[in-house]
């Protein structure tokens, strides 16, 4: 039985109080990321400000967006990511990653070196088209969906 963790980018409309990380973000494109993954395994947010975060973790609201890092702070960025899913990814058959290339480009040559199958649905995608995939794929386990707060 294949075991899938989802990699999904966090997003810039959030709540204006501290909560769980998968409440934290409101747009219906969070969410809908967010639902397919919890069809996973298991799976992690990709916060520009926080690396690589459990839903569960609660969270400050925040604006760092990826835009806003510089290049040697993309690059450390990528090597605190890298460094938390390297051990992380170890239990795992096969990464979706549901976020946007600028997530994805800083760790893209290291989580390729890792021994799982990656898949990146969005590459190349327009928000649209990505919205579109989320809606017409089923996530690897549908039972396991929660409900939203």
């Amino acid at each position: 039985m294949t075991r899938t963790v989802a990699l999904v980018g966090c997003g810039s409309e959030k709540r204006e109080q501290q909560t769980e990380a998968k409440s934290l973000y409101t747009s219906s494109y969070f969410a809908k990321k967010r639902q397919w993954a919890e069809g996973c395994d298991a799976w992690r947010i990709l916060s520009a400000e926080h690396g690589v975060v459990h839903p569960e973790t609660a969270l400050e609201p925040y604006n760092t967006a990826m835009d806003d890092l510089t290049e040697a702070d993309t690059q450390e960025w990528a090597r605190d990511v890298m460094d938390d899913l390297r051990p992380f990814l170890a239990a795992f058959d096969e990464v979706v990653i549901l976020a946007g290339s600028d997530y994805v480009d800083p760790i893209s040559d290291e989580i390729e070196q890792a021994d799982v199958t990656i898949r990146w649905p969005f590459q190349g995608k327009r928000l649209f088209e990505q919205m579109e995939w989320l809606q017409h794929t089923a996530p690897p386990d549908q039972s396991t969906i929660g409900s939203f707060d």
